[in-house]
């Protein structure tokens, strides 16, 4: 049967935190739901837990767009047929789908249905994308919600795009009942992209519905990483939550001005997926020495008359350095405020030099609630780097592969947004 998601909205504000007790009402919010049996309840509640846990571990996975996951025609079933043959012969055995993309509502429809019913068939971990605040979708519907200009007209970024505001509750009950379908869908994971405030446009001119301006950016988004957290683990206790953060958000101990700190995501969610693409290091790549690892400072610019010399040339170093500092900032190593080497025992880390002692709070998240690294890895070209020699073949492929594994990540996650994807990087079955 079709089921409109919600009809009315109820919140209390308890400590902090936004708790939810009902859908809200959104026409572009509809999902099928089964009348068959739910066999994922015939478990107890710490089996589930227990599971979802162990085989959400060590996921090496793709993306797919909702187009190819939904489309019947030619094109994109060659190209679904071949991400399949993937996971069935490699040692994949993770697929993200888009389920809420920036330009529209959320998809879940009876073909994405039976896509995930044999899925699960084969063994497969499957994850749903949900874009969060850069939505274009309840422009019409909503528009009290999204960020506008001083001259009444909706405020939008370098592509066009339109943003709801972090601060309102309504976006975040809209957000959480977009989550909740996903995960009635069938989905094991729900994995939250744009997660920020918006980074390019002419911010300085927008004009917040929501937010005053008083509290940091970063407390705001905190805030609702708990009300996420809170929601659905309440809602259902083995749902798996990850997010997606940029790659350098761990070489910055503070927040960029976006509201991201790498350790306000670590208590909320269990996995973090950052994208730690080589090619993405807009500002170089530059890291200090790490004497408790015996491993040198490295700089890498992002453009150099000698293309050996750019990061994007050094794959294996990028991945690897980022996400050994990555697991610093969760573990408590690596002071929240300055970016120096906390006052722990055996301390190690991919910032500052040993010996210093911040003077700022010490991170401590308990180790229940410290995500693990899940990064998502460079499978593409950029025309930039192209047209100056650099491809991203099965070599550099794996030697982020390679990288992440060596840095203890859990599992890893490869892009690209065309879903074709370098079998000669994947080890056999």
């Amino acid at each position: 049967m079709r089921v409109f998601i919600g009809s009315w909205l109820a919140i209390a504000f308890l400590g902090g935190i936004f708790l939810l007790f009902d859908y809200f009402q959104s026409d572009k919010l509809i999902t099928n739901v089964s009348d068959g049996p739910d066999t994922r309840y015939e478990k107890s509640l710490a089996e589930r837990i227990g599971e979802a846990e162990e085989r959400s571990q060590n996921v090496k996975g793709l993306y797919m767009t909702a187009t190819v996951a939904n489309d019947q025609g030619p094109a994109a079933t060659e190209l679904r047929n071949n991400v399949l043959r993937l996971l069935t012969t490699t040692e994949l055995d993770g697929l993200v789908i888009d389920v809420k993309e920036t330009e529209g509502g959320l998809v879940v429809d009876d073909q994405l249905r039976g896509l995930l019913a044999e899925l699960h068939q084969k063994g497969i971990w499957v994850i749903a994308r949900q874009v969060v605040f850069k939505d274009s979708s309840q422009e019409k519907d909503h528009p009290s919600w999204y960020l506008m200009r001083r001259d009444g007209r909706l405020w939008r970024d370098n592509r066009g795009g339109s943003w709801l505001d972090p601060s309102s509750p309504e976006v975040w009950a809209y957000q959480l009942s977009a989550a909740k379908a996903a995960s009635e869908a069938g989905f094991d994971e729900i994995q939250f992209d744009y997660i920020r405030f918006p980074s390019d446009g002419d911010v300085r001119n927008i004009v917040y519905p929501a937010y005053d301006g008083k509290q940091p950016k970063y407390e705001v988004l905190r805030k609702f990483f708990d009300f996420l957290h809170q929601n659905l683990k309440a809602y259902r206790p083995e749902l798996i939550l990850s997010a997606d953060l940029f790659g350098h958000v761990a070489l910055e101990s503070e927040d960029l001005g976006i509201g991201q700190r790498l350790h306000d995501i670590g208590e909320n969610f269990d996995y973090v997926s950052l994208m730690v693409y080589p090619s993405h290091y807009y500002g170089g790549f530059d890291v200090p020495a790490d004497p408790d690892r015996n491993l040198p400072a490295l700089y890498y610019p992002y453009r150099s008359p000698n293309i050996s010399e750019v990061a994007v040339h050094h794959p294996y170093e990028v991945v690897y350095r980022t996400l050994l500092i990555a697991e610093d900032i969760l573990a408590g190593r690596i002071a929240t405020a300055t970016g120096e080497i906390a006052g722990l025992p055996r301390p190690k880390s991919g910032l500052g030099e040993i010996g210093k002692t911040s003077t700022s709070s010490i991170l401590t998240i308990p180790s229940s609630r410290r995500a693990k690294l899940r990064p998502w890895l460079q499978d593409f070209d950029l025309a930039v780097d192209s047209t100056r020699g650099i491809r991203y073949d099965s070599a550099k492929v794996r030697a982020q592969i390679d990288a992440a594994e060596t840095a203890g990540s859990s599992g890893w996650l490869l892009w690209n947004a065309a879903n074709v994807y370098t079998k000669e990087a994947l080890k056999p079955e």
